[in-house]
């Protein structure tokens, strides 16, 4: 099952940077309709219920643990480098958060690049956060979380509601955040032989999908260089030898030296977002309860 999850994304290393950006996109569209074909199941688990829904024209999914009374919420962004992953990829992790963080888990299929490039993925995050709290969810009883790039969106989700004076939700956790897309963290050349999954050659060329006509650095494509003043509380998880440490180390450390709060906790030897094998490997589980203690303890239930 590694194997099956990690190649798709390994395969393109080599010889991304020898194709032009219209062959480029056209690999992206087919490795994403390869990512959702492996990971479709059709049978929901006996413990979990799945509310079908559509917000701001994309499908949405919320996904609640049976026989629950909580009022928890949680909002996951899933990632893919802005141009691969859906509901399908994510929807087994995105139910193990619905059990150990006893909470209502909104996934939604936000808008991928090279089709739709920057800001449409945010809008598309915010309007599922507008619709939770359309839905009467306070910001006490909701949490946002994200893998890679959900991570990075998830970042840029809560510097615009800080920027629209709206509140924060109670709690963020972060999976192996993409907060710098001009993919200047150290980390990208130290760990470049010890990531199976990533390297700078193919994040690069996903980060000029997704950013179009934007500077790489600027704030609204890397929230890392952007205003982290005033967000939720953030729990961060990354591998010691994945390409996007620095990333998350750079984050905690900028928010905790803007007055705000965050944590990190560093794993070894895992690959990137290793928390999807969930069901598969010991650490993922217990990485998925780890971060989901984080929400329970600053998101109400009730």
């Amino acid at each position: 099952m590694m194997n099956e999850l990690l190649w798709p994304l390994a395969s393109m290393q080599q010889g991304i940077n020898l194709v032009n950006r219209q062959i480029l996109a056209s690999q992206c569209r087919m490795l994403r309709d390869y990512l959702n074909e492996l990971n479709t199941s059709g049978r929901l688990p006996h413990d979990i219920e799945m509310m079908t829904l559509q917000i701001n024209g994309r499908d949405a999914e919320l996904l609640s643990p049976c026989g629950s009374s909580t009022q928890r919420y949680l909002l996951y962004l899933h990632g893919g480098g802005f141009a691969l992953g859906s509901l399908d990829t994510h929807r087994e992790l995105a139910m193990a958060f619905a059990r150990h963080a006893d909470a209502r888990v909104l996934a939604i299929d936000y808008r991928l690049a090279p089709d739709y490039p920057w800001p449409a993925g945010l809008e598309d995050a915010q309007a599922a956060f507008d619709w939770l709290s359309g839905q009467g969810v306070t910001a006490e009883r909701l949490a946002v979380a994200g893998d890679s790039a959900g991570g990075g969106l998830a970042v840029s989700m809560l510097q615009q509601l800080h920027q629209q004076g709206k509140r924060q939700p109670a709690a963020c956790v972060l999976l192996s955040p993409w907060v710098d897309l001009s993919c200047s963290s150290p980390s990208m050349d130290l760990n470049a032989a010890t990531d199976p999954v990533l390297n700078r050659v193919q994040m690069h060329a996903f980060a000029e999908l997704y950013a179009g006509k934007k500077p790489l650095d600027s704030p609204d494509i890397s929230p890392l260089f952007g205003n982290l003043q005033g967000l939720a509380p953030m729990h961060v998880q990354v591998s010691l030898q994945e390409v996007l440490r620095d990333d998350a180390r750079r984050l905690v450390s900028a928010v905790q030296q803007q007055g705000g709060r965050a944590e990190i906790k560093e794993m070894a030897w895992m690959p990137h977002v290793w928390q999807l094998l969930y069901r598969y490997l010991p650490q993922a589980a217990s990485s998925v309860r780890q971060a989901s203690r984080f929400i329970k303890s600053f998101s109400a239930a009730a």
